[in-house]
């Protein structure tokens, strides 16, 4: 079938194939610390709805489809960067006639639209309206939320110092709090991947974990944390920002958020070394790789795992009177602890597998071994 070329040239498809590039070509920027890094369009789509939250008078519709539209050029000149030798007039000038490129896309469709778009770029470029100039100091802001979170990613072994230099670019009052918040953040996390958490994960059998937890904290003194348990107390906590939202998903069986997990489990570890805590022991986490990867890049790289083996439960992930989450069922939880497994056993010297088939004294002290060579390890690493 041949194609109506007066038809499509009068449609969006061509504007929309154009703009798939933005996916794909990669923010040059980042290129020298960072493999694999963000993409020009979920750059431009985190700036976009940080412009939702421009403040009073603003107009943030404004803002948020400025920072939509202020990189759209790239998607047929490329990312230029700023170590490529181009000067800013040859840049503004590529950029230019890639915008008139666009224009000329959208115009046949909606000319209102593609005036729009012309209009917003050039706001940006050149800080025409209170607006425009908001998006380009947010624009810096993102750029630095993102070094921080790279930072996070690569556990701290990337050094993206050099970024925070555009510090120097926020001046707006919401701008400067929220750039304080990030240097809070980035100066605990620098802080925190100095020391170790005294951490050991339990899960697999989660009913034989609770007994076994709660005989090594009997014996040694250890802080037993339940994750289950702490997702029960925050979501009766009152004064919790998310106490509703977490007590709607244990009740309608919905994983938690990630980033909450991991943010609760965190604090709860440094409750127990501010008491002297020797040790943690957390089961119930992880379930997934996600989970995993999180306390990772936020907490700490490498983690103490054992992984208790239990045929009468089939290797399920809950026990009874324990939701599930919705990607909890027996067969999902075999699935995910296959990639799980190989992942953590992966970590030489931090996971143990544990065959639970035996009794109760009989696991304990193959747990309590484990535990022992999880100490002694720990010691020889200082």
């Amino acid at each position: 079938m041949e194609v109506n070329l007066s038809q499509l040239d009068k449609s969006p498809l061509p504007f929309l194939h154009l703009m798939q590039e933005l996916k794909h070509i990669e923010r040059t920027g980042w290129l020298r610390t960072i493999e694999k890094p963000e993409s020009v369009g979920s750059h431009s789509f985190r700036l976009a709805l940080l412009g939702g939250f421009a403040p009073h008078p603003l107009d943030p519709m404004k803002c948020m489809f400025i920072g939509l539209c202020h990189d759209l050029a790239e998607s047929v000149v490329g990312d230029i960067p700023t170590y490529a030798g181009i000067s800013k007039e040859r840049k503004h000038k590529l950029e230019y006639f890639g915008f008139r490129y666009i224009v000329e896309l959208v115009k046949p469709c909606n000319a209102v639209l593609a005036d729009k778009i012309l209009t917003a770029w050039l706001d940006y470029e050149e800080a025409r309206t209170p607006e425009g100039r908001w998006v380009r100091e947010m624009d810096k802001l993102e750029c630095m939320v993102q070094a921080h979170e790279y930072e996070q990613k690569t556990y701290g072994e990337k050094d993206l110092e050099e970024f925070q230099g555009l510090s120097s670019k926020i001046r707006s009052p919401d701008g400067m709090a929220w750039l304080d918040l990030l240097r809070q953040e980035r100066s605990a996390h620098l802080s925190k991947r100095k020391r170790r958490l005294p951490v050991i994960f339990i899960t697999g059998a989660l009913s034989v974990g609770a007994t076994q937890c709660a005989l090594l904290s009997q014996e040694f003194g250890f802080q037993h944390i339940s994750l289950e348990g702490i997702l029960r107390e925050k979501s009766e906590d009152q004064t919790y920002l998310h106490a509703e939202f977490v007590r709607d998903c244990l009740k309608e069986e919905v994983d938690v958020p990630v980033g909450l997990v991991v943010g609760l489990l965190e604090r709860k570890i440094e409750e127990g070394m501010n008491e002297g805590r020797q040790w943690s022991l957390v089961h119930g986490f992880p379930k997934s790789m996600e989970q995993v990867l999180e306390f990772e890049r936020k907490a700490q790289k490498t983690n103490y795992t054992l992984f208790l083996k239990c045929s009468a439960e089939g290797d399920r992930a809950g026990s009874p009177g324990q939701p599930y989450g919705a990607d909890d069922e027996p067969d999902a939880w075999k699935a995910r602890s296959v990639d799980l497994k190989d992942y953590l056993r992966s970590m030489e010297g931090y996971f143990k597998e544990i065959n639970c088939d035996g009794s109760e004294a009989e696991v304990y002290g193959l747990v309590k071994n484990a535990v022992d060579e999880f100490i002694e390890y720990a010691e020889r690493e200082k």
